[in-house]
């Protein structure tokens, strides 16, 4: 029987010794000291079965052994040999821990880490209930050692250390000590909340501070942007220049950044084809071309509403300050003047993209859910419409409203109502695909639009947020309380234009709120009936 546990803590002794070798490797005892840690390293390979381990522990007890009097030259070696060692050693660890902490199906091992140590696992377990509600594995431990080793193999998302009240003493330093070394993200945790306990957790790298009890609202908005990464898509830049060789120049300095991506074009009469097709951040321009100059084509851009906002960056020698000024008059941005400046077209590019993207959020975003409004919601819907009935693929489509919502305003007040709508908003974006699309219509109503998505894969995937969201328990001041929502599904093409999807699954909406709320109803049995 492997006994994976007296492996990593043989690694973790081994590692330890390695630092100080790293700090002093012109020292000898520190040397004699490491060389134990590998030795019994392979004993314990040996003794197991463990082919890899002792594969992989071997080189360094060669290269120690052909070097009595090792130096810096042996500590670069061995410090390209020990990632290989250390994969092998997670390795084996990884595959016990995935037994030992109790995943229970392949959906959990999907979702995100959090592990917390505490000094009574009591006292969180409705925390650790909710937190599982919200899409986590949470992990309670008083063990600093199986903790450690948990949050480390299963690359937890976020760690949160209750601290004593003396602060971040002799007991807890060693812990924030490792979690800070393998680079986890850590929390504080604390019965006060005085300024000279926050500071100390801020020197040793907390990211945040949160004093008992636990406020779960807090815990998920903190975590969320560590477990689920913003992934912004890459600027879009189009060049229109008739000159080769200039938009050759441009292509081969903005290849330089991995985060832009450039499509260049030659004639002029493609530019509203290629707006359409590929939805530019920033559109440079060349400003004298054959059959037509730059500001008469920002003109016709300008004519489109559609492109009224994308930024226009002129491409010119032209010095002229009258020329410049008329130019800006109708519809330019910016000017970069022939030859460019390999740093003031990347600085350029990029400060008018975000520019772009920041205003464009504003305008179809809602402020305080981060969803599409109303409006963007449903020009999505026409577009995945369009879409389907091109390449003959289902659209399905959900309005979702909270129940009895002006009870939960009157009762715990508006604040307390925008946290539920957030808490929805945040179900629907981390529970559905990245290629749905979800909006808040208005108050407490929100839309789905499922894609290439069959009515009964829509319904399941629905049902499935309403029950998860009905666990939710939502606090206020003097305790917590649960609330529910009702949905009405519609497909296409069962419903073959956007005003008829809508009306389908209103109608159903209305039908799961007459059949006593807290239910989805298909659009289908809704009109059967």
């Amino acid at each position: 029987m492997i006994n994976r546990l007296e492996i990593h803590t043989t690694w973790n002794g081994l590692v330890q010794a390695w630092k100080a070798v790293w700090q002093a490797s012109d020292q000898p005892e520190r040397w004699r000291a490491f060389t134990p840690h590998c030795d019994r390293l392979l004993a314990l390979a040996r003794q197991q079965g463990l082919n890899d381990l002792e594969a992989a522990v071997m080189p360094l007890l060669d290269l120690l052994a052909r070097n009595p009097s090792p130096g810096e030259a042996e500590k670069a070696a061995l410090d390209r040999l020990l990632p290989g060692v250390f994969a092998v050693v997670r390795d084996i660890w990884t595959d016990s821990a995935r037994r030992n902490i109790g995943l229970r199906s392949t959906e959990e091992e999907t979702m995100p880490l959090v592990v917390m140590f505490a000094r009574s696992a009591d006292s969180v377990r409705e925390l650790l209930l909710q937190m599982e509600h919200y899409g986590y594995l949470f992990r309670v431990f008083t063990d600093f050692r199986l903790g450690l080793q948990t949050a480390v193999t299963q690359r937890a998302a976020a760690v949160v250390i209750e601290l004593p009240e003396t602060g971040v003493d002799a007991n807890v330093a060693p812990l924030i000590e490792e979690v800070n070394r393998y680079g986890l993200k850590w929390f504080a945790l604390s019965e006060r909340g005085d300024f000279p306990l926050r500071l100390q957790a801020v020197r040793h790298s907390a990211q945040g501070f949160f004093v008992t009890p636990l406020p779960i609202n807090a815990l998920v908005d903190a975590v969320d942007p560590l477990a689920y990464k913003a992934k912004d898509e890459p600027y879009r830049v189009l060049v229109l220049d008739d000159s080769a060789t200039v938009l050759a120049t441009i292509e081969k300095t903005l290849a330089q950044f991995p985060n832009i991506h450039v499509r260049t074009l030659r004639h002029p009469a493609m530019v509203l084809e290629s707006l359409l097709d590929f939805s530019p951040d920033v559109l440079l321009l060349d400003f004298h071309m054959d059959g037509c100059n730059g500001l008469e084509v920002a003109k016709i851009i300008r004519q489109n509403k559609a492109f009224e906002s994308i930024p226009i960056v002129y491409l010119t020698s032209e010095t002229s300050e009258a020329v410049q000024i008329e130019a800006m008059r109708h519809g330019g941005d910016d000017f970069l003047t022939k030859p460019i400046s390999q740093t003031q077209l990347a600085n350029t590019v990029v400060s008018k993209s975000e520019r772009y993207r920041g205003l464009r959020r504003l305008m179809v975003e809602d402020s305080l859910t981060g969803l599409y409004n109303h409006v963007k919601t449903k020009a999505l819907l026409q577009q995945a419409i369009l879409l389907a009935d091109r390449e003959k693929l289902p659209v399905s489509y959900a309005i979702i409203d909270i129940d009895h919502f002006k009870r939960v305003n009157d009762t715990y007040g508006h604040t307390v109502g925008d946290k539920v709508i957030k808490t929805l908003a945040r179900f629907l974006k981390q529970r559905l695909r990245r290629a749905d699309v979800v909006g808040r219509y208005g108050g407490e109503e929100f839309v789905v639009v499922l894609y290439n998505s069959t009515p009964s894969a829509a319904m399941e995937k629905i049902e499935h947020i309403r029950d998860a969201f009905g666990r939710v328990a939502h606090p206020y001041d003097d305790g917590v309380f649960h609330t529910t929502f009702s949905a009405g599904v519609a497909h296409y093409p069962a419903y073959p234009t956007m005003m008829e999807l809508m009306v389908a699954a209103d109608d159903a909406l209305y039908a799961s709120k007459r059949a006593g709320r807290n239910c989805v109803t298909l659009a289908e049995l809704s009109r059967a009936g």
